[in-house]
This record gives C-alpha cells, structure tokens and sequence, in this order.
C-alpha cells in the first residue's frame, strides 16, 4: 500500500512538474507573440490584459489537464501540449486578424477586446479537449 501511494505520488509531482513547465513555457511564447506587455500592463491595473491573458491560460490549460488525465506516459502530455500551445497562439493570430485592432484595445484596457481573445482561447480548449480521446 505505501508502494502503491509512493509511485502515485511519483507520478502526480512528474505530471504536475511537465503541466507547469508547459505551462510556463506557454505564457512565455504567447507573451512574444502578442505586441503589448502583459505583465507590465496588469502592474499597471490593466484588467483587459489580465482577463485576456487569463482566457489564454485557461485555453491553455483546459485541453492540458484533459490530456493529462487520460494519457499513459508523460511523452503523450509533451506532445499534445506542444500542439495544444501551437493551436492557442495560432487562434491568437486568427483573432488578431479578425480583429485587427485587438491588441490595442487591449493594451488600451478595452474589456471587449479582452472578452473576445479569452473567448477565442476558451474555446480552442475546449474543443482540443473535446476532440483528444485516449
């Protein structure tokens, strides 16, 4: 039984140490792809840039946490969390080009840009999510 709870524990800290890694990774990718300063702008009081890199973070970690769950090694939430990263900042790009003055509403803390990226992010997630299957 404390075999059974060490290889556990084992397995939670590596998956949970691979989930961070990715995700830190990603935020630091996606803050290169966006113009703006997020971190700069949230010290600032920037609710905009906080909603919106929330929404990408959560669109993110949405298909993540999934794929975690339902993977049997950690190469498989390697890959598909790379390919989750790749299709959150190419959805960025989709909305960018959509909306052309997005990333400047949002550095101007204009909410409704803000809602449509997280928008954007939340439901990329969801559907990689919805479309990964062990």
């Amino acid at each position: 039984m404390l075999s059974d709870l060490a290889t556990s524990i084992g397995a939670f800290a590596a998956y949970f140490g691979v989930a961070l890694a990715l995700t830190v990774t990603f935020v630091f990718i996606y803050m290169q792809t966006t113009p703006h300063k997020e971190f700069a702008l949230i010290r600032d009081g920037n609710g905009a840039a906080a909603l919106g890199l929330a929404g990408a973070v959560l669109g993110f970690v949405l298909p993540l946490a999934l794929v975690i769950s339902v993977s049997h090694a950690i190469s498989e939430a390697l890959i598909w969390g790379a390919i989750a990263l790749i299709v959150q900042v190419a959805g960025h790009w989709l909305a960018r080009l959509l909306f052309p003055k997005l990333n400047a509403d949002i550095a101007a803390g204009k909410y409704a840009a803000a809602i449509v990226q997280a928008a954007f992010a939340i439901v990329l997630g969801l559907l990689q999510a919805a479309c990964w299957t062990p």
